[in-house]
């Protein structure tokens, strides 16, 4: 079984990368890929997608279409609603992923796509709209922080506007990516697993970069996680 990765940033996979035996790297289309080995027999393949939605499309499309992997794994941080009580460096799985914008946004309401009868992605049947399923492994079933993902493509930076958020979707943290690797794996019908580690708390912010210091405790943890779960795939 090959299990590919996919994570946003260099920050998020380098620890991950530094396991794999027999490394090489490659670049398709201006995206990276890493392929090797995790203890010289799980054969891996892991991508470097870049920040939001169409990084993370290309990215999840061209390691589909390359290496045919067998399971996803999607590594990085997120931003934590305040009422799901994460804190910073916990770890959380994702049990869907909503796409947080697309949709109808009047001016004190928010319509999803399953509202304005658009689907997004039709296929077997079945007609997805803002909501995409994930796989969640045995070995992760008891875990205790599952909850739903949103993807945004602007980060949340004020208190009111988080609320609004997990009242409407009832999610515990928010990323740019996730939604829409979920989407792609849910058209070619591979499960796809997301694990994140939380790299701050939403609340009223600035223009300004989240703590390096807080990114790199989150994105340490998340990746020494999932290495802990190497035995099991």
């Amino acid at each position: 079984m090959t299990i590919g990765i996919i994570a946003s940033t260099q920050l998020e996979l380098n620890m991950i990368l530094s396991k794999i035996t027999l490394l090489q790297m490659l670049t398709i289309h201006n995206k990276s890929f890493y392929k090797g080995f995790f203890n010289n027999y799980a054969p891996i393949v892991a991508c470097l997608s870049g920040i939001g939605k169409v990084n993370a499309s290309h990215g999840i499309t061209l390691m589909m279409e390359r290496f045919k992997p067998d399971i996803i794994y999607v590594i990085g941080v997120g931003g934590a609603y305040p009422a799901s009580k994460l804190q910073i460096g916990d770890i959380a799985i994702a049990t869907k992923e909503i796409y947080g914008d697309e949709g109808l946004s009047l001016r004190n309401s928010f319509h999803t796509m399953d509202e304005l009868g658009l689907p997004l992605l039709k296929t077997n049947g079945s007609s997805y709209f803002n909501e995409f399923p994930m796989y969640i492994p045995d070995y992760l079933l008891e875990f205790e922080n599952k909850g739903v993902f949103i993807t945004v493509s602007s980060c949340t930076g004020s208190l009111d506007k988080a609320i609004e958020i997990k009242q409407r979707f009832n999610a515990i943290c928010e990323n740019m990516e996730g939604a829409a690797i979920a989407h792609i794996c849910t058209l070619h019908k591979i499960p796809v697993v997301e694990i994140r580690g939380i790299s701050n708390i939403i609340e009223e912010r600035k223009a300004e970069p989240l703590n390096i210091k807080d990114l790199k405790t989150a994105s340490d943890k998340v990746q020494s996680f999932f290495l802990s779960c190497w035995r099991f795939f």
